[in-house]
This record gives C-alpha cells, sequence and structure tokens, in this order.
C-alpha cells in the first residue's frame, strides 16, 4: 500500500480496458524482471527503467509485459514504475499473446 500527496492510501488494481493489440506491440517492451525485448524489433537487453525508446527502430515504450505472475513479483515492478515516475502501463502478457494470436489466425483465414 503507499500513500500519495494527499494521504490517501492507493493500492494497485488490475483494470480491464479495450486496446488496439497493433499498437500496443508497436508500443510495448516485453520485461523478465529489469531487462526486455523490443515488441516492435525484437531488440534484446534494453533496461525499462533505463531506455524510453527502443535505440534499434525508435519506438517508444508504452506499456511493459511480462511473464511473471506471483503477485509480489509483479507488485516489485509496479513499484519500480512508481518510484521512478515511468509512464508506462503494464499489461498482462499472457491476455496480450492470446489476443495477438487469435488477430494473426484470423488475418490467415481472409481472402
Amino acid at each position: 500500500m503507499n500513500q500519495d500527496s494527499s494521504g490517501n492510501k492507493t493500492k494497485f488494481v488490475r483494470v480491464w480496458r479495450q486496446l488496439d493489440v497493433e499498437e500496443v506491440k508497436k508500443q510495448l517492451l516485453y520485461i523478465d524482471d529489469l531487462y526486455g525485448t523490443c515488441g516492435s524489433c525484437k531488440k534484446l537487453g534494453l533496461n525499462y527503467l533505463k531506455d524510453k525508446k527502443c535505440p534499434d527502430c525508435g519506438s517508444v515504450f508504452k506499456y511493459l509485459a511480462t511473464k511473471l505472475t506471483q503477485p509480489a513479483e509483479v507488485g516489485k515492478i509496479l513499484s519500480r514504475i512508481q518510484k521512478e515516475g515511468l509512464d508506462l502501463t503494464l499489461i498482462e502478457r499472457a491476455d496480450f499473446e492470446r489476443s495477438s494470436a487469435q488477430d494473426a489466425a484470423r488475418d490467415l483465414f481472409k481472402s
């Protein structure tokens, strides 16, 4: 639990939002703890605390996705984002990959 500047106690809660999967993919950094991979060009070894954009393709990161599922581990990432004042949204990687796979399958059968 955190306290904001007005003294209110705040907590992290998951929120469901409809997103354009293709737009998210262009602004996504896949992470496992600290280091990650650009969702657009697959550049490896990026640090979400330091790399605001991909040094190879120039994608500006707005979203993070992680395979970590333990609440304590996810909480660490969320706390780092908040502590550093980063303008990043953590999305659930499994949901995102499922949505991407559905779109790919649908596109495969278009004539």
